[in-house]
C-alpha cells in the first residue's frame, strides 16, 4: 500500500455552529447558557480527540471536561473570528501532553475503540468494474485491511499518529490542523505526508 494512497473520508463532520461567533461572545460577556451550548456541540468530538492522545477513557475524558474549564476561563484572549475548535484542541492537546509528562502512558485502551467503522477512510480507492456479488470478498478483505492498519497505527511515531487521527478521523482541513498545533500548513503537510508513508510502510509489513 502506498502511504499517499489514503482515501479522504466521508464523515458527518463536526463543524461550527451556526451561530458560534455570537454564542462566544455572549460567553466572552459571562453568558455560561451560551458556552453550555458551544460544550454541548463539541463534548463527543473532543472526547474522542483526547482519547485519540491519551488512549485511556478515565484521562481522556478528565482532559475534556479541563480542557473546556480552561477555554472558558480564557476567553477573553481567543480572537474573534477564528475557527474555535483548533484552539480548543490546542488547549487538550497540551494539557494530554503535561499528563503523560506527569503519570505516564498509563493504561491504554486498544485503536479498536478509535477505528472502528473508520478503517475504509485509509483503503485504496475501489477498483473499477466492482461487483455487488463480490460484497463478501470485499468484507474479508475490508477486516483484513482494518487489522493491518490497527496493528500499523500502534507503531507510528506519536505525532505521526496524531496527524493522522486529526486529518482522517476528525477530519480537521490543513488550516485547523496548523492552528491546533500551532505550526504551519507547509508543516501541516509534510508531517502528514511522512505520516501517510511511514503507515504505508508498515501496512506492507503486516501483510501476510
Amino acid at each position: 500500500m502506498d502511504g499517499g494512497a489514503l482515501r479522504e473520508p466521508v464523515t458527518d463532520r463536526q463543524g461550527p455552529l451556526a451561530d458560534e461567533p455570537e454564542l462566544l461572545e455572549q460567553a466572552r460577556r459571562g453568558d455560561r447558557d451560551a458556552y453550555g451550548k458551544i460544550v454541548e456541540h463539541y463534548r463527543e468530538r473532543l472526547y474522542y480527540a483526547a482519547l485519540g492522545l491519551v488512549r485511556n477513557h478515565d484521562d481522556a475524558r478528565d482532559i475534556s471536561q479541563d480542557a473546556f474549564i480552561r477555554a472558558w476561563q480564557a476567553l477573553d484572549r481567543f480572537q474573534s473570528g477564528r475557527p474555535f475548535y483548533p484552539w480548543l484542541y490546542r488547549i487538550a492537546h497540551n494539557l494530554a501532553v503535561d499528563h503523560q509528562r506527569r503519570h505516564g502512558p498509563g493504561r491504554q485502551v486498544s485503536l479498536d475503540a478509535l477505528m472502528e467503522d473508520r478503517h475504509a477512510q485509509f483503503a485504496d480507492e475501489d477498483e473499477p468494474g466492482h461487483c455487488a456479488g463480490d460484497e463478501a470478498v470485499d468484507r474479508v478483505q475490508a477486516e483484513q485491511m482494518a487489522r493491518h492498519l490497527r496493528v500499523a497505527m500502534e507503531e507510528l511515531k506519536p505525532e505521526f499518529r496524531e496527524i493522522l487521527l486529526m486529518k482522517h478521523y476528525q477530519d480537521m482541513a490543513y488550516r485547523e490542523i496548523a492552528e491546533a498545533l500551532d505550526i504551519p500548513i507547509g508543516t501541516v503537510m509534510s508531517r502528514l505526508f511522512h505520516a501517510r508513508k511511514a503507515l504505508g510502510r508498515l501496512m506492507e509489513r503486516h501483510r501476510p
